[in-house]
């Protein structure tokens, strides 16, 4: 049933049309104040990370027009209780890696659970989306894909 899955999941997002797919890991804080992070603090965490992003990297167009990046997040749960999305961000053409990596850093910074430890590399390939779509321990790997934050389709 997991191989399954996990092989029309693939088929999906192998057919999303990015032009310059940027592989991004975002650490997350464990709690802030008394509030812990749990998945539905950490898929509004990132929510308000991507429409930043958006907006960075976009101008105008994200708001205006409604905008956004080609966007695949998955969001896992560390041994130690951690949590951290893997992403494929589809990079503009017109913003370089190094811009990009920097505007990418500079927002999750801004949102209340990002944490520090930030990890991008240009050009994501077919092993990173086998990476985030490994099996993970202690939920499906259905559920583990924030699908509200994800865009599959260009605007």
């Amino acid at each position: 049933m997991f191989k399954e899955l996990q092989s029309e999941l693939k088929q999906l997002f192998d057919a999303i049309q990015f032009e310059h797919p940027t592989a991004v890991s975002l650490t997350m804080k464990k709690r802030v104040g008394s509030v812990a992070c749990d998945t539905i603090i950490a898929s509004n965490n990132f929510q308000q990370f991507r429409r930043r992003l958006e907006s960075a990297v976009l101008g105008s167009a994200a708001k205006r027009h409604g905008r956004r990046l080609l966007m695949v997040a998955v969001l896992e749960i560390s041994g130690d209780n951690r949590p951290h999305y893997h992403c494929i961000i589809d990079r503009p053409y017109y913003c370089s890696f190094e811009r990009f990596n920097a505007i990418v850093c500079e927002q999750w910074q801004k949102v209340d659970f990002g944490y520090h430890h930030v990890d991008i590399q240009d050009r994501a390939d077919t092993g990173w989306t086998d990476y985030i779509l490994k099996q993970r321990q202690t939920s499906s790997l259905f559920d583990s894909i924030d699908w509200a934050n994800c865009q599959l389709i260009a605007e």
